[in-house]
């Protein structure tokens, strides 16, 4: 883990000295100032998880060191203990507190109560930081996802619990001759045409509220469009962790008249082969087409692909899942290049990946996978 950064000001060496003894101990990196202006340069500088400061100093005191660093964005929010052997009469303890200190310490410190304070921010800085990883995180497999979607030749639409559009990619905007911005926040009942049937309950369908797979065939009428497009709609609950129902993944395709009902009979006999024909793989990075999968096993998998690739190359990749697994419609891992061969069509290779580092939530999707089909 690395070290989080104290800052400690004093105009005076000897109380340095004294609180480098006091404070030194693992994961803890210690940086000195002896003024004011030695403060707010390395608190510029340097991430500092908190800044022990001296009121009485010359030039320019502690208050005013403080009130300075709350008037920057990057320092505003660093929390300042007081250090000081001044009056402990409430109007100089008021004032500390105007100027930004979240607590004070009196000279003479007591080392026992000054490590309790201390320890104290630490761990506060410690939770501030994985809650910002948290949700940098979050916001990468959000951008990921998105970008897989948005990649995917499937028509998608996603919708909240009350029925408003949240996600359009641009196969579903062109398949229903619309402008993907202008359907966001819309009702997915009006866009599909469904809003009077009976398997809907109020803006969605019944039995994804209830937690399972639903799809039908729609006959729904494009923006502009007199004809009937003749629709399979497929879709799938979307869950928190909690089980709580947030919204629904609708997968549209055109369906041929003539032969659906042929077609669906296919689909139900061949599910494996459907799966191997639907499911793409992306590149999580670029969210462009890296090859279809033709094969998959608990410690990797098979693809067709348009380009060649080298073996030990390690790829960061995702796919869209036929059915929602676990709560979640996209699977991100990363996987590394065993194998790769030409075929006989020109432009087109088959290639072996081993996973890497496949985490439990993914083995357990992949178990599902080849269970189910």
């Amino acid at each position: 883990m690395n070290k989080q950064n104290i800052l400690v000001v004093d105009d005076h060496r000897e109380n340095l000295i004294a609180m480098e003894a006091l404070l030194d101990g693992e994961g803890r990196q210690l940086i000195m100032a002896g003024s004011g202006n030695e403060a707010l340069a390395l608190a510029l500088k340097h991430d500092f998880a908190l800044i022990l400061l001296d009121v009485q100093m010359p030039e320019m005191d502690g208050f005013e060191v403080a009130q300075l660093m709350r008037q920057n964005r990057k320092t505003r929010h660093i929390p300042i203990i007081f250090v000081t052997a001044i009056s402990k009469e409430q109007k100089y303890v008021f004032q500390g507190y105007r100027n930004g200190a979240v607590d004070y310490l009196f000279k003479p410190v007591d080392e026992r109560i000054l490590d309790a304070k201390v320890n104290v921010f630490l761990e506060l800085d410690r939770q501030r930081r994985k809650l910002q990883q948290a949700v940098v995180q979050m916001k990468r497999l959000k951008d990921e996802n998105e970008r897989l979607l948005h990649a995917l030749g499937e028509a998608v639409i996603g919708a909240d619990a009350d029925g408003r559009v949240t996600f359009c990619n641009a196969s579903a905007a062109a398949l229903l001759n619309a402008d993907r911005d202008a359907l966001l926040g819309g009702p997915v009942s009006a866009l599909l045409g469904a809003e009077d049937a009976p398997a809907w309950a109020g803006p969605v369908p019944a039995p994804c509220v209830e937690g399972q797979h639903w799809e039908e065939d729609l006959d729904v009428y494009p923006y502009g469009h007199e004809e009937p497009l003749p629709l399979r709609v497929h879709a799938n609950p979307v869950r928190r962790e909690g089980g709580a129902f947030t919204g629904v993944v609708f997968m549209l395709r055109r369906r041929d008249e003539e032969g659906a009902g042929d077609g669906r009979r296919e689909r139900r006999r061949w599910p494996r082969k459907r799966m191997f024909h639907e499911l793409v793989v992306f590149d999580r990075g670029t969210g462009g087409n890296v090859g279809r999968l033709i094969n998959l096993g608990a410690g990797g998998f098979k693809l067709l692909l348009r380009r060649d690739v080298a073996p030990g190359e390690q790829l960061e990749l995702g796919m869209v899942l036929p059915d929602q697994i676990g709560g979640v419609n996209t699977m991100s891992f990363n996987a590394r290049v065993v194998w790769s061969e030409g075929l006989d069509e020109p432009g087109e290779y088959h290639a072996g990946f081993q996973f890497l580092d496949l985490s439990e939530a993914n083995g357990e999707i992949i178990e599902i996978l080849m269970e189910r089909y």
